[in-house]
């Protein structure tokens, strides 16, 4: 074929050849310039089937105009030949260039940025490539990025002419839910970009195998090895980001390109050289500490102390602290630090233990380097309860010691403060919280009740006041409309400021009370300085995403809830919220994944936390959402049998019950409820959930005079 002229195109020579058809360099005789051009092999033209996929290639691609994607110029036919017009390029293949060796990091982000920014162009516009891979990716003498080859695009409102439960795309590059058959969405394309992005600084694929079956195993069931353990010019923050990118559940994959071109320009900004590396912001995950006391009913104190220890080090600039949230998943969990730590995408882990036998204490901890395997720190202290406090400061001190953290004078005195220096008020603040984040009616009287004990002992005590006031809010929210409840929260959270102006539980617990109360603009204020005051404040995320929910902000309300679920996967109302603003936007595919990437998470959260009865009804009426009835009614079952008491968790079973059909049980589930101090009648009066039951003789009745 080389100088024959097809239309007209005089063919130069081939650069190449795919499974969707042959490519040579051309020259447009019109234009006078130089082409690429792409037949259709004669063997597939014949099928219709085949030729529409050729054709939504060229459809899709055209319809992007970006930099860093190849440009696509005409669909021709010509002599019983169907071709597409795109773009020359006149440089290297990056497979090629990889070929040479490692690339520099300098060099590596400027080409993985280029990728991704083409990507996202290709992502909003509901295109999603499914064959990224360095052979598809070339470079031009001036080292720009394009995108080549969109043969295996997927378009958003086309018919999917792929047939399903195929694996499409290049072994080596395939995201694990490529090589299951399973749909490929715009994840799945950053998966394959991480492969790149490991391949240009490793020189070497991360998934390796003889074949191609198993190379398919490694990517399912192997974890990559950090670059940062060969390469010593690489910044650490770089195998977190490459821990993202190739995460085995898309879920706790980036989930845009934007948010990774955020982490990795927030990488480039700050600049650091590996002399600086020591003045960086270390990121630690304090492990709930292990009760080894003979009591177990001192489970609380144990978790207490850790927590008291995340918020200490939450305070100071230099030490980014996992949210408690995210810790305690792995309360009593069997996996090695070292996988602790990659999951929680954190450098140091503290764990401990505690050994509390009436006012006796034995407290032991130990911090340990992830990269390395080794301990840097460790130390027993023993001692009555009343040194609990001298325990605390000198634990942070050391934890701040050995991760060579400079205080300024500020963080100094903040390390020393003490909430309190009464040991039963203390203990007192701890049952609390345990009881408050259990977050039944019950328990949160018990809570409300313990930290006004505390207060009583204390009347300085601003943690206390800060508990008592989210209890309050919480209690409203959940249980009774009373705005009494609110006026107490707001009164406690504002005491508990007078005392400690700097804590942020008690800014979060305000910005809870005043959005239910509807002074949105006190709720924003106060949402904002938690976060200022804690960056890992789930609560101040929450409100504030839904202060922009309710004022149309959609799009910022989006990124606060994804920040909420980062945060604490297990916040369901977070999920609920996302998918309201997805939906509302019009965005029907995010919102459907969000419903997804819920159900993802509450099977891995139901596998280590069997007995939750609020998760497994919020999982069984998701599971209903998407068809999976029996398994719904599986899991609507256990969880009346696990907490039949829960008032909570049986107005929800009620409307799980009355989506289904089911009137009898969600009637016998609301009844139990109200019984049990279920007591938000105006509610229930509009819950579209229950409208199934609205003509029911029993409904009316048990609504009668509320």
């Amino acid at each position: 074929m080389i100088n024959e002229t097809i239309s007209h195109y005089r063919i130069l020579e081939k650069l190449g050849e795919g499974g969707m058809g042959v490519v040579y360099k051309a020259e447009d005789l019109k234009l006078k310039r130089e082409v690429a051009i792409k037949f259709l092999p004669h063997h597939i033209a014949s099928s219709q089937e085949e030729r529409s996929r050729f054709e939504v290639e060229a459809q899709a691609a055209a319809a992007l105009n970006h930099p860093n994607i190849a440009t696509i110029y005409s669909i021709e036919e010509d002599k019983e030949e169907v071709f597409i017009v795109m773009e020359y390029i006149d440089g290297p293949e990056l497979g090629e260039k990889i070929r040479h060796g490692p690339l520099g990091v300098e060099e590596s982000s400027r080409i993985v940025t280029q990728i991704a920014s083409g990507l996202q162009a290709a992502h909003q516009k509901g295109i999603v490539h499914r064959d990224i891979k360095s052979g598809n990716i070339m470079l031009t003498k001036a080292g720009q990025v394009r995108i080549m080859d969109f043969g295996l695009a997927k378009v958003k409102w086309s018919i999917l002419v792929t047939r399903e439960g195929t694996t499409v795309g290049t072994a080596a590059y395939m995201s694990p839910e490529q090589a299951r058959g399973d749909k490929a969405d715009h994840r799945s394309d950053l998966w394959s970009m991480g492969v790149i992005f490991y391949e240009m600084l490793a020189g070497r694929l991360p998934f390796k195998g003889d074949f191609e079956q198993a190379i398919v195993y490694s990517i399912m069931n192997q974890e990559i090895e950090p670059i940062t353990g060969f390469r010593e010019d690489v910044p650490r923050e770089i195998d977190d980001i490459m821990a993202k990118l190739l995460s085995k559940e898309a879920t706790e994959r980036y989930q845009n390109a934007g948010d990774f071109l955020s982490d990795l320009q927030r990488l480039e900004s700050s600049g650091t050289s590996q002399g600086e590396k020591e003045e960086e912001q270390k990121r630690v995950a304090v492990l709930p500490f292990e009760n080894i006391s003979p009591d177990n009913e001192t489970d609380y104190f144990a978790e207490g102390l850790a927590e008291e220890l995340i918020i200490n080090l939450s305070r100071i600039r230099n030490v980014s602290v996992v949210a408690r949230t995210n810790s305690m998943l792995y309360k009593d969990s069997k996996k090695d630090i070292r996988t602790i730590g990659r999951e929680l995408r954190a450098r140091y882990v503290m764990e401990g233990s505690v050994r509390r036998f009436k006012d006796d204490l034995r407290i032991s901890v130990q911090l340990i380097d992830v990269d390395t395997g080794t301990q840097l720190w460790g130390e027993t202290y023993k001692g009555k309860l009343a040194d609990v406090f001298d325990i605390q400061e000198k634990v942070s001190k050391e934890i701040v010691d050995a991760l060579r953290v400079k205080l300024s004078p500020t963080e100094k005195v903040v390390l020393e403060k003490r909430s309190t220096v009464d040991a039963d008020a203390f203990d007192l603040y701890l049952r609390g919280r345990d009881f408050l984040y259990r977050m039944s009616k019950n328990n949160l009287q018990f809570a409300i009740q313990l930290f006004q004990k505390a207060t009583e002992l204390d009347t300085r005590y601003a943690s206390a006041y800060a508990g008592l006031g989210e209890s309050y809010a919480h209690f409203y929210q959940f249980f009774d409309r009373n705005v009494q409840w609110l006026d107490k929260a707001i009164e406690s959270g504002l005491k508990a400021l007078m005392y400690d102006s700097s804590l942020s539980e008690a800014y979060a617990a305000l910005a809870l009370a005043y959005y239910n109360k509807k002074s949105l603009d006190e709720a924003n204020a106060a949402g904002q300085k938690a976060i200022e005051l804690d960056p890992n404040s789930f609560v101040g995320h929450w409100i504030l995403g839904r202060i922009y929910h309710s004022t149309d902000r959609d799009r910022e309300a989006i990124e606060l809830f994804n920040k909420v679920i980062a945060l604490n996967p297990d916040f369901y109302s977070a999920y609920a919220d996302l998918r309201m603003c997805y939906e509302r936007i019009g965005d029907n595919e995010q919102a459907r994944a969000t419903l997804n990437r819920s159900i993802e998470m509450a099977r891995r959260y139901l596998s280590q936390h069997p007995d939750d009865a609020r998760a497994r009804i919020f999982h069984a009426i998701e599971l209903a959402e998407v068809g999976k009835v029996e398994e719904a009614k599986t899991q609507g079952k256990i969880a009346l049998e696990l907490s039949p008491n829960d008032t909570l968790m049986l107005y929800n079973s009620a409307c799980f019950y009355a989506r289904l059909g089911e009137p009898k049980t969600a009637i016998d589930c609301l009844r139990k409820a109200v019984v049990g101090g279920y007591g938000m009648f105006e509610w229930m009066k509009r819950d579209s959930d229950l409208d199934s039951l609205r003509s029911d003789p029993e409904f009316i009745e048990l609504l009668k005079d509320k």
